[in-house]
């Protein structure tokens, strides 16, 4: 069931109405939320392919019971693993990581064997390829269980806070599964902790004028994103050209990555709103995940602003965890393993492998700018640490190349060159100090251009798609962009898309969001229901799954 369409629309009304009905009812109102959370999971996008079968629901009610009874038991052996006697301490402490043990397993392997096992399987055979290794990859046909990357991490949360001491377990079942199992962000986040969520189910949600007026304008705002912003792009410009990249020109495919930049972040940014939208409605309040990212004066900021939760979900249950292992001289190895682990995270195969390294490389690049000595004059570090970065890049690569058996193309070459260029190019200005505003203007200049180059393999179906992509930017043809693939209401969202993103968020999150407040309540009824009806139109019934439902 996805949110821009009628048979959300008549699942979403009475399950709010049903819901403060019950206000007197305090569990009567979470077993509705939970039968409608398992409920809207089962339905399912109606989407082409399908999704996951409805009885992967099972999978969700298996993380639900699995944390909840390793909370449990880590709990009850918290005190003795605390105490004086050492005898008593000791096999606490073992069974209380058992128990960690066994929700990390049973967790992550889920995860692993529906979205990873069969790229693992194909790598190992790619490699043995590259020594003259002849091996037939297992191949598992396998559906990936919709939201599973979400309320995996979700659920996990709770357990580890749980054996950090940090979170006190849940009492009640019923409230742990609607944790787990929230319809508004079930399948597509933001990745909300157990600590920011369980308290709010045990005090009781409350109902205000306030917000229920910003879960309207957040809901209405997502839905401009994802169907204006977001599907249009995806329907007349970049899924066009990027089904198909080798018959268009140069400028046409810089043109659709502009615009698969901006679509990814109407798409999810959009349904985060919507997510958070809902939950203010029903009193709850969901964590933000998305600041104008591409805003961004280097990548640690970006990834500070973009999918907020699950960066800082990673930073605070990994990075810090590999800091204290590594200290502080493995500090650039805990940075790239995350940030690669961030890249992985969004899918199974070589493309991630590349954006996850080009995103991680970044950070490390970061880290080092930002911790070295600034002593040595601009030009001499420009020449030397220009020369050091390029002839890093390069190596790496060539080396990734053959191990990826991508020697035999020649895109190979072009690939790696427009990848350790893009890396040279937005490092450059890294290495000068935000000293004015037109070096800040240049830093998220540089930092959106990184990233818009990043998401060619993010969006690219296959690698081969992506080699094609990059050759085709490289041919450098000198031909413009045929009107007939992009008129003007294209231009005209690209313009608006952009700019609204570059606006000061007070001018929309403040300002506009006390115009509509304003409002009368009748003209925003009217104006919702015509927003509906003309949303439907650009659709023509057909609506598109969110990008981030296959991840």
């Amino acid at each position: 069931m996805l949110f821009p369409t009628f048979d959300f629309l008549l699942f979403a009304l009475p399950v709010l109405a049903g819901f403060w009905l019950l206000a007197d009812r305090k569990w009567a109102r979470v077993l509705l939320l939970l039968f409608a959370s398992y409920f809207f999971y089962m339905a399912g996008p109606k989407t082409e392919p399908p999704p996951a079968p409805w009885y992967f629901a099972g999978l969700l009610l298996f993380s639900s019971v699995l944390d909840f009874v390793c909370g449990k038991a880590i709990y009850r052996l918290s005190e003795a693993s605390e105490s004086e006697d050492e005898a008593v301490a000791a096999p606490a402490k073992r069974k209380r990581n058992l128990w960690l043990y066994a929700s990390l397993i049973g967790n992550l392997g889920l995860l692993g064997y529906f979205k990873y096992f069969n790229f693992f399987m194909q790598a190992f055979a790619d490699m043995a390829a590259t020594v003259g290794i002849s091996v037939t990859a297992l191949h598992l046909d396998v559906v990936l269980p919709l939201g599973i990357s979400f309320y995996t991490f979700q659920s996990l949360s709770y357990t580890i806070d749980v054996w950090r001491g940090r979170l006190q377990p849940e009492t009640s079942f019923v409230r742990f599964a609607l944790f787990v199992a929230f319809f508004p962000q079930l399948v597509a986040g933001p990745i909300v902790r157990a600590s920011q969520f369980l308290p709010q189910l045990q005090r009781g949600p409350r109902f205000t004028r306030e917000g229920i007026e910003t879960g309207v304008f957040r809901i209405v705002r997502g839905l401009c994103k994802k169907v204006i912003l977001g599907d249009f792009i995806a329907v007349h410009l970049t899924d066009r050209i990027f089904d198909n990249p080798e018959t268009f020109t140069s400028p046409e495919l810089l043109v659709a990555l502009y615009g698969y930049t901006l679509q990814i972040y109407a798409d999810f940014s959009g349904y985060s709103d919507i997510a958070i939208g809902l939950g203010l409605m029903l009193g709850f309040r969901l964590p933000e995940n998305f600041d104008r990212p591409y805003q961004s004066r280097d990548i640690a900021e970006y990834w500070r602003r973009w999918h907020m939760t699950l960066s800082s979900w990673l930073r605070d249950y990994l990075f810090f965890q590999l800091l204290a292992r590594f200290g502080a001289r493995g500090g650039y190895l805990a940075v790239w393993l995350t940030m690669f682990l961030v890249g992985m995270w969004h899918g199974a195969s070589w493309n991630f492998v590349i954006y996850a390294n080009i995103h991680a490389g970044a950070m490390v690049f970061n880290r080092w700018n930002r911790l070295r000595k600034r002593e040595a004059s601009l030009g001499k570090r420009l020449a030397k640490w220009g020369l050091g970065l390029a002839i890093a890049g390069g190596a790496f690569f060539g080396i990734g190349s053959t191990v990826l058996q991508l020697s035999m193309s020649q895109s190979l070459g072009l690939a790696g060159f427009v990848v350790t260029a893009v890396l040279i190019l937005c490092g450059l200005p890294l290495f000068t100090r935000r000293s004015s505003k037109l070096m800040e203007v240049a830093h998220i200049f540089m930092t959106f251009h990184l990233l818009v180059i990043s998401r060619i393999f993010f969006r690219a179906p296959d690698l081969e798609t992506a080699r094609g992509y990059v050759s085709g930017l490289l041919r450098f043809d000198g031909r413009f962009i045929r009107p007939d693939l992009v008129d003007w209401p294209i231009w005209v969202l690209l313009g608006f898309g952009l700019a609204y993103h570059f606006t000061p968020k007070k001018w929309v999150e403040t300002h506009l969001l006390n115009l509509f407040r304003r409002t009368p309540g009748v003209v925003i009824g009217l104006g919702f229901l015509a927003l509906c009806y003309g949303l439907m139109k650009l659709l023509e019934g057909a609506p598109r799954a969110f990008i981030y439902f296959q991840y």
